[in-house]
């Protein structure tokens, strides 16, 4: 099966799924276990909880749709640290107890398995310098950019995660061969973006998540500091920094870096603390 035909089946599946509420949702284990263990300290806890909520997309998005969505934010931007609060400790611990028993099946093959973290990998990255940049830039919104980031590419590790449990049937049901990195990552770019949308519609994202979330993404000349160009400047910098799976055009990357430095107002020198030590920062966090 050729990788457009087998990117429109997934993207068809996850999308009826999402709408028939049957989407089963993994989580990285290490992170649903640490903050298991963090909540036994209380409300303490629960503050630093967030701290890895931040490195898991499906965990931030599962506090969003049960705190409310945007429906409880009466259009305001929304934190990660909000829903969290909204939910409380109860309503956190049930949220991670839901999550244990939904884990990600990991590839046999390395140069897969290699793609599947440099996707978590990828939103994390993103959350961080869309944060960094605003907060550099002393804008008072760097915790929603953080959200923002994080949950821009929100498709691409449900796709990912169906794509895993493919493989595992493939291979260990049907002792079958399965496709290789390159036609796995294109599967990948060519199903998550309407398949992210579809899950940020059903779950209520708040409107400026989704606003990241659109394709060609570009920036706000009218609003110079909003989410939408700082996660489009985050993106195209973590691009270029090399946190990112798939085929990259340095032109282009350049282009929309170079615009957005201009437009949100980044010196050379915030520049260089934005990207100081970005790889080490986000490698490894789901090993």
């Amino acid at each position: 099966m050729s990788a457009a035909k087998l990117g429109e089946e997934l993207k068809t599946i996850c999308i009826k799924r999402i709408a028939s509420d049957t989407l089963v949702i993994p989580t990285i284990p290490t992170v649903v276990q640490k903050a298991q263990e963090l909540l036994k300290e209380g409300d303490a806890g629960l503050k630093r909880a967030s701290d890895l909520f931040e490195q898991e997309p499906f965990l931030a998005a599962r506090a969003l749709r049960l705190a409310g969505g945007k429906s409880a934010t009466s259009g305001k931007r929304v934190t990660l640290a909000d829903a969290l609060n909204r939910l409380g400790p109860r309503g956190v611990k049930s949220l991670l107890s839901d999550a244990t028993s939904q884990k990600v099946h990991v590839s046999r093959d390395p140069e897969i398995a290699s793609a599947m973290r440099k996707t978590w990998e990828h939103g994390v990255a993103v959350g961080t310098l869309a944060r960094d940049v605003l907060a550099l830039s002393g804008q008072a919104d760097s915790d929603a950019a953080y959200l923002a980031g994080l949950l821009h590419d929100i498709g691409k590790p449900v796709v990912v995660s169906l794509l895993a449990e493919a493989e595992r049937q493939t291979t260990e049901l049907y002792n079958r061969s399965w496709i290789g990195s390159s036609e796995w990552i294109e599967v990948v770019a060519r199903a998550h973006r309407p398949v992210g949308l579809a899950l940020a519609e059903k779950w209520q994202f708040p409107e400026q998540v989704v606003k990241c979330m659109q394709e060609n993404l570009d920036y706000d000349n009218a609003d110079r500091t909003s989410l939408a160009n700082a996660v489009c400047f985050a993106n195209a910098l973590a691009k270029k920094t090399g946190v990112y799976v798939g085929n990259v055009d340095p032109e282009d990357v350049d282009a929309i870096v170079m615009i957005g430095r201009s437009l949100i107002g980044v010196n050379d020198e915030v520049l260089k603390t934005l990207t100081k030590g970005l790889k080490d920062r986000v490698t490894g966090l789901f090993d």
